[in-house]
């Protein structure tokens, strides 16, 4: 999915949401309520606060998808998080980079339970609000949403971590407490010296309050009104990340549209096969007519060929040069050892070989018939085991071979 062609429901400041249409540069349209949203026939994607989704980070082992996946899951299990995987999906990890040794990923998780004022039938796909805008590297970012604030980190410009941790009216030491605790916890995944900043979103902001987190903080504290989509997010390799009661909805809607266009496909059908019955049988018995008027036309040439089928196959043995009698009678001969092998009979019956000897002993018989199941010509036969007897130091065995 492609942004060129997505309109984006992005929480604001106050308990009201913005809509961001293909190609907006403006801040938004406003809306009261998230189901007031048209898409106009266009993909819906929403973001959602962190209210609704939480965002955690993770530095693990690295490995393929379905391993990290497993990794990802057990990690935040330990951390209290319930993650359900297949078709009851309710969590999204990305990775942000990854080394022959190391992933970092970053995992959206919806709430339990959702709220239901989010849940959108006409909704495309869900993620974190702030992980369809544009972050700016290196800096912490403090935003309000829906009159709380939401304190968020971002690995090389793409979210990594967001949570809920105070009311908008917080006092700027409760802010610069908040940040230093998150820049130490964040500091032991990302490494040290990969937070340059802090940046504080929206218009509510004053350069004072800046100034004293820079001061409370020793980072340079910037304001900006609002953070811009992200025009080069790639969500097309995304799996969807639906609410169960999304899901619901969307499966229930496509199934009453399926049941709806059955009906009126069958109803077509039968009044076709209703026109078209008649006509169809005539021109079967016509067709059933033709192919017997065919078969008794060839039923006498059909017959002389399988007769030359049947004659052919009969001489094969007197035109195939692999089956004649004294080729088959040298090729078992190559297969013969040196010494301690006696052929006394050999005869050829048709598609039978049979074969009479002596060896020096019964393991010689029997690695004799195995040389002559593996050989190329004489291997299409198939080979009866020896059953050697041993009389006067000597393994007499029978060896016979039917064409397979």
């Amino acid at each position: 999915m492609s942004f060129a062609a997505t309109t984006l429901l992005l929480p604001s400041p106050d308990a009201t949401w913005r809509v961001w249409k293909p190609r907006s540069t403006s801040g938004g349209e406003a809306v009261e309520t998230p189901a007031s949203v048209s898409s106009q026939g266009k993909p819906l994607m929403v973001g959602l606060p962190a209210t609704a989704c939480r965002t955690v980070g993770l530095v693990l082992p690295n490995a393929d998808h379905e391993i990290l996946e497993q990794i990802i899951i057990t990690q935040l299990d330990r951390k209290g998080l319930k993650l359900e995987g297949g078709a009851q999906r309710n969590f999204r990890w990305h990775l942000l980079t990854q080394n022959a040794s190391v992933a970092t990923v970053s995992v959206d998780i919806l709430a339990e339970p959702f709220p239901q004022d989010l849940a959108l039938p006409q909704a495309s796909d869900y993620t974190a609000a702030l992980r369809l805008l544009t972050l700016p590297n290196g800096s912490l970012i403090i935003t309000e949403e829906h009159g709380s604030l939401v304190l968020a980190a971002n690995y090389q410009g793409k979210l990594y971590h967001s949570h809920l941790f105070a009311p908008a009216t917080a006092p700027a030491e409760e802010i610069a407490q908040e940040i230093q605790l998150s820049r130490l916890a964040l500091e032991q995944d990302l490494g040290v010296g990969g937070i340059t900043g802090i940046t504080l979103v929206g218009t509510s902001w004053e350069r004072g309050q800046a100034e004293q987190l820079t001061s409370l903080t020793d980072l340079p504290a910037k304001i900006l009104p609002h953070l811009p989509p992200n025009a080069d997010l790639d969500t097309r390799t995304w799996p969807r990340l639906l609410p169960l009661t999304v899901r619901q909805a969307q499966n229930n809607a496509a199934r009453r549209g399926k049941l709806t266009r059955f009906g009126i496909l069958g109803s077509l059908l039968f009044v076709a096969l209703a026109f078209c019955a008649f006509a169809y049988l005539r021109l079967q018995e016509r067709t059933a007519a033709e192919l017997e008027a065919a078969v008794e036309a060839t039923a006498e040439p059909a017959s002389q060929v399988k007769k030359t089928v049947e004659r052919w196959k009969a001489l094969a043995p007197a035109i195939e040069p692999k089956r004649y009698p004294m080729v088959l009678l040298a090729e078992i001969t190559k297969l013969m050892p040196p010494s301690g092998i006696v052929i006394r009979e050999y005869e050829i019956k048709d598609t039978e070989i049979d074969i009479r000897g002596e060896a020096r002993d019964a393991q010689m018989a029997f690695q004799f018939v195995e040389d002559l199941q593996k050989h190329k010509t004489l291997g299409l036969y198939k080979w009866t085991k020896p059953q050697p007897t041993v009389r006067e130091k000597a393994a007499q065995f029978r060896a016979q071979g039917k064409l397979q």
